[in-house]
């Protein structure tokens, strides 16, 4: 299980809301039993919001001058919530209610992606004799293709051999014609996952 951890990047706010924000986490971290000591100090955060506040209803008439130190003013904003987020996490230890009671937003825990049977596998003959086409639906997580055939009979001794690719479809290529082969096709995905389509036949033209 993955470690919750919180956002300390504020680049994608817009200036409202990186303003809303920072009083948000003041407000929330104000008297806060969880953080008695927080580093940097929330008088520290305090100057700093509204020193930019100041300056962003400054920058409202767009002259340069004001321009630059509402900017300058809100990068100094980011510096300081960033190393207060990390004084949370480390606080908190990983303990979401902790860390939701700082004000700071959850960072979203990537879901482990995990693929699927690719289904039935189309076969259709290639425009040149001794060729067949093999194609199964694109699997979504896969990151690549394994496709494979052997001739009939199908046993449980058959060497099956393997073409791999990045696409869904596969033009075997030099075939016996009017021979009879089956086919699977195989999604393959990250940390070695492997699935296998139903086996499929078909007769060579």
């Amino acid at each position: 299980m993955k470690t919750a951890k919180i956002k300390i990047s504020f680049s994608a706010y817009s200036d409202a809301n990186l303003e809303n924000k920072a009083a948000s986490i003041l407000q929330n971290m104000t008297g806060n039993p969880a953080f008695t000591d927080p580093i940097p100090t929330l008088s520290e955060l305090q100057a700093a919001l509204t020193a930019y506040s100041a300056a962003l209803l400054s920058a409202a008439s767009l002259g340069r001058v004001n321009v630059a130190e509402k900017n300058k003013t809100r990068k100094t904003l980011e510096l300081l919530l960033s190393q207060l987020g990390m004084y949370v996490m480390y606080i908190a230890n990983g303990d979401e209610v902790t860390l939701t009671s700082s004000g700071y937003s959850l960072a979203k825990t990537p879901e482990p992606q995990y693929i699927t049977n690719p289904g039935n596998v189309t076969l259709t003959n290639g425009i040149t004799s001794g060729e067949l086409v093999a194609a199964v639906k694109a699997v979504k997580g896969a990151v690549s293709y394994l496709h494979q055939y052997t001739p009939d009979p199908l046993t449980a001794e058959s060497v099956w051999d393997g073409v791999p690719g990045s696409r869904s479809s596969l033009t075997f290529k030099n075939l016996e014609v009017g021979k009879k082969y089956w086919f699977r096709v195989a999604a393959v995905g990250s940390g070695q996952q492997i699935a296998y389509s139903p086996t499929s036949t078909q007769y060579v033209q």
